[in-house]
């Protein structure tokens, strides 16, 4: 009976043994489902990266299967929910560890490449090694050793550049030297952070993923033009491949294309393309005969009108580009007729009229599209000047008799409106209405330029001798032309009869422009103006020009006004 006791206690030792390193072999499968479900993969990707921290690894992973063999699921579970595994923590600190290392395995890299760095050519030419014979070539008798008159390519390549760098300097983009120790400086001088820099490198990218302009569009926020100094440059002059021989009288920009006239005395039209640079000439137009005392683009800009001594007058069709002869038949022009009409003429904005300045205080109005004679009106004394307002509705026309009349354009017998006294005035010559149709100038022979509110103090008033807002004395000389910039900040004021005889006035502060034209004699900064004869603005006062008497249309950028015309 003893005998069989105990090997039934041996057989229940065993079996309990058994149940022991069943229940030990569930749990750890159970424990490697559950690390699974909550590391993943991860866990092995990152253990096989680091082998430095392996055996640690799995020593530590030994211990905590003794020590959680002793506990039960329940409580095993329970704690990891509460505080975490152990592993979790060990995985997370190699991460970190492996990133560090990474990051300073780059780094040492990085410096020691751009320390020792040095160059390789991406292949080996075979015709470096050839062997050249100097006494063919004159210019390689000085570069290398008299002694053998046969040398590689590659040989005279570097007495080559010995040579260069005797003469001149390494260039700043060739020297690798100093692009590292500017490299080196930046390192040491900027403090930022990873993330600011990392930033910086996406708004980089950003920067240069377009091809747009870099820099903002000041145009939006373009404030009024300053007073008293305009910036200013001087550019190549407007007609600088095919300069007029004799004086200039007529220079104007064309309404909508980037193209400039000039016109004079020497017979020809010429058309030059404006950019400020090279300006290109277009086309140069020859008329027999007929020295141009004025010329105008018409409203739409597809033809050209000029005028001369003759009776006649030439219009130039630029899309078909031929020239037709107008012969107008007016009552006025005789033998006894002191000028031509021609001479002196004025194209509406609307491109409906064209009013010709005749003898005995005629203006003849003419059709510009048929060219044909319309209507004559009359003033007292003689006429010499005219000029449209901006929508065309009224003609001024001033003269010797110190007075302005207003002529209504919409009326059928276009009547007379208003007639007043220019102040201070003994002759009329010039005039000219603002753009925005608020402005009124008016220039006289003594050089005196007057300047009006046109709503205010002339359409609307009914006074027989209104004072103008300011009166300007800068000329001494009469005053032949004035006109006004697209957006009326700008008075220029023009006298043929003496050298830099040209004014800006800046409308909005009733003042004169001091930088302009500079009196001094540094040819480095100032083009000498000599004696204006004609100017014009562009289309959006970017550009001025200025005919003299040499026959230079002298061309000048105004920054203050953005665009490219």
């Amino acid at each position: 009976m003893l005998q069989i006791d105990a090997k039934l206690e041996d057989s229940d030792i065993d079996l309990s043994k058994e149940n022991k390193r069943k229940v030990s072999e569930s749990s750890d499968d159970n424990g490697e489902e559950l690390e699974s479900k909550v590391f993943g993969k991860k866990k092995k990707n990152l253990l096989r990266k680091n082998t430095q921290y392996e055996e640690e690894s799995d020593d530590q992973d030994l211990d905590l299967s003794d020590e959680i063999d002793e506990k039960s699921d329940k409580e095993r579970d329970l704690e990891e929910l509460v505080f975490g595994s152990i592993e979790s923590s060990i995985i997370n600190n190699i991460d970190k560890v492996s990133k560090k290392n990474h990051r300073i395995h780059d780094l040492d890299k990085k410096t020691i490449i751009g320390d020792n760095f040095e160059p390789k050519p991406a292949w080996n030419d075979d015709a470096d090694e050839e062997i050249v014979d100097l006494n063919q070539f004159n210019q390689f008798s000085n570069i290398v050793n008299s002694k053998s008159d046969k040398v590689t390519t590659s040989q005279i390549e570097e007495s080559l550049k010995a040579r260069y760098k005797k003469y001149y300097s390494t260039p700043m983009w060739a020297d690798l030297k100093s692009k590292k120790d500017k490299k080196n400086k930046n390192r040491n001088k900027s403090s930022r952070s990873s993330d600011e820099s990392d930033l910086d490198d996406v708004n980089e990218d950003k920067l240069f993923h377009h091809t747009g302009t870099l820099l903002a569009d000041r145009s939006k926020s373009r404030g009024a033009l300053p007073i008293g100094i305009i910036d200013i440059k001087v550019c190549t002059d407007a007609n600088y491949e095919e300069p007029s021989q004799n004086r200039l009288k007529t220079v104007e920009f064309h309404p909508t294309a980037r193209v400039l006239l000039a016109a004079g005395l020497d017979q020809k039209i010429r058309l030059f393309q404006i950019d400020g640079k090279k300006n290109p000439k277009i086309q140069s137009i020859f008329v027999d005969k007929f020295p141009i005392l004025a010329g105008h683009f018409t409203g739409n800009g597809e033809e050209i009108i000029i005028g001369s001594r003759h009776k006649n007058f030439y219009s130039y069709d630029m899309i078909a580009g031929k020239m037709i002869t107008i012969n107008p038949p007016v009552k006025a022009i005789d033998e006894f007729q002191k000028r031509s009409i021609s001479s002196n003429f004025e194209i509406s904005p609307d491109n409906r009229f064209c009013a010709f300045v005749g003898s005995q205080g005629q203006i003849h109005l003419f059709s510009v599209k048929s060219k044909e004679w319309i209507d004559s009106l009359k003033i007292n004394g003689e006429c010499n000047c005219v000029t449209f307002s901006a929508d065309s509705r009224y003609l001024f026309a001033f003269g010797d008799d110190k007075d302005v009349n207003v002529f209504d354009m919409n009326h059928r017998g276009h009547r007379c409106l208003r007639k007043f006294t220019d102040f201070g005035c003994l002759s009329g010559t010039a005039i000219a209405v603002s753009k925005n149709s608020q402005l009124l100038a008016t220039g006289c022979k003594s050089g005196v330029v007057n300047l009006y509110n046109l709503n205010d103090g002339v359409l609307n008033s009914t006074e027989r001798n209104p004072k103008p807002l300011k009166s300007f004395m800068n000329l001494t000389t009469p005053c032949t032309s004035l006109k006004f910039n697209s957006t009326s900040e700008l008075l220029a004021s023009c006298s043929a009869y003496a050298e830099n005889g040209f004014k800006l006035i800046h409308t909005p502060s009733l003042s004169v422009i001091q930088n302009f034209p500079i009196q001094n004699q540094d040819r480095s900064v100032y083009t000498a103006m000599r004696i204006p004869q004609c100017f014009d603005f562009s289309l959006n006062s970017c550009y001025l020009t200025i005919g003299n008497q040499k026959g230079n249309a002298l061309l000048y950028r105004l920054k203050h006004f953005f665009g490219s015309y």
